[in-house]
């Protein structure tokens, strides 16, 4: 209300000086996928995302993002697609260093939650870890602030419909608990934020938080709280980029929530990726904007790290090692090549470690 209050007593002659605009943009993906490299794969427009923004100020926004997921959807199908909002919010600039935003936000949490569009990073899919620890993508009603108090400071608050365990599971971990902005449970409220610093051109370091409870309506679970702690760090050099990224959850109350689902939560889930490219082109064509990045990444991630009342499973214990290219012609374009191998401790006939090619275009625009 207070900005409310104060953008009605701005003077009528600042806004006739500005000229609304409206932006349109958007990002997609289009995948094809080998399982094993021995069989016939399957193509698929995984995403189709239109973006639209409207300035009514210099001051106040409106941002929005709708996904199509697998070009259509089938009435009666499981496996159909997805038509979402997955972004749609007012922001107000109060100053460069605060600012407020209401409506369907993404929490702050991971680097790949935030930046999600195609070229932003390598690999056809997104991270396991940025899939199965941080349940990208993740969005939710609520509200708060942000801003840049200093040229090397940048931050996120916001409070948050929380997640519903009875969605959590052994294989995911919490992102069945996603409530998606759809008739959301306001009954636990979580708080979430992001810090990021940059202390020299290049190095980029966050760390950032999702705590709330996660019973909705289910008294008999108690307050089932959710603690997500995760710290990513990215750093270019010459050629040369790397990117860590580390989670940690922890659920509380899990035995209570396993008595009431059966879905073998653990008391705590983990996960962590290093990655490393190398822009080769320069060597092929000094004169050049373009890129050909060839990069590796190694994922390891436990859905099971500790576990309360059973035995834990160890297939659930696992770890990715992912190769290949990433071709950029513009810096928001990229056609992309890797090869993928999935391994599990357990590495039996039930759960075998498996490998997968993978091929897919991709482009973002504003």
């Amino acid at each position: 209300m207070r900005s409310t209050f104060f953008l009605l007593l701005l003077p009528i002659t600042a806004f006739s000086q500005f000229e609304p605009k409206t932006t349109v943009g958007g990002y997609g993906e289009l995948h094809y996928n080998e399982p094993d490299g021995s069989r016939r794969g399957m193509l698929d427009l995984h995403r189709f995302v239109l973006y639209l923004g409207h300035d009514f100020t210099e001051q106040l926004s409106f941002r929005s993002e709708v996904e199509i997921e697998h070009t259509k959807l089938e009435a009666g199908s499981p496996d159909g697609g997805e038509v979402a909002i997955e972004q749609a919010f007012l922001e107000y600039r109060v100053h460069k260093s605060i600012g407020l935003r209401a409506g369907v936000l993404l929490p702050p949490v991971g680097l790949t939650n935030l930046y999600h569009e195609p070229p932003t990073f390598n690999g056809v899919e997104r991270p396991s870890v940025d899939r199965v620890i941080i349940p990208t993508t993740w969005r939710e009603s609520g509200a708060g602030v942000f801003g840049s108090p200093a040229d090397a400071f940048s931050y996120q608050l916001y409070i948050m419909a929380g997640l519903n365990a009875e969605g959590f599971d052994a294989a995911n971990g919490i992102r069945g608990g996603r409530q998606e902005a759809f008739e959301s449970n306001p009954g636990n409220p979580s708080f979430t934020g992001r810090l990021d610093y940059s202390p020299v051109l290049g190095l980029m370091c966050g760390a950032s938080f999702f705590v709330g409870n996660s019973s909705a309506d289910h008294d008999s679970i108690g307050n089932a709280t959710v603690s997500m702690w995760s710290a990513d760090v990215r750093y270019s050099i010459s050629r040369f980029t790397f990117k860590a990224v580390g989670a940690l959850a922890t659920i509380g109350d899990a035995e209570k929530i396993n008595a009431r689902f059966g879905n073998g939560v653990a008391d705590r889930i983990i996960g962590y990726y290093a990655e490393a490219a190398c822009n080769i082109l320069p060597l092929l064509c000094e004169d050049t904007e373009e890129e050909l990045g060839v990069f590796a990444r190694y994922e390891r991630y436990n859905t099971q790290a500790t576990v309360s009342g059973f035995r834990k499973m160890s297939q659930y214990d696992r770890y990715d090692f992912i190769i290949g290219v990433t071709y950029r012609p513009t810096f928001n374009t990229a056609f992309k090549f890797d090869y993928a191998f999935f391994n599990n401790a357990q590495n039996n006939e039930a759960f075998k470690n498996t490998k997968q090619l993978n091929l897919g275009v991709g482009y973002y625009f504003f």
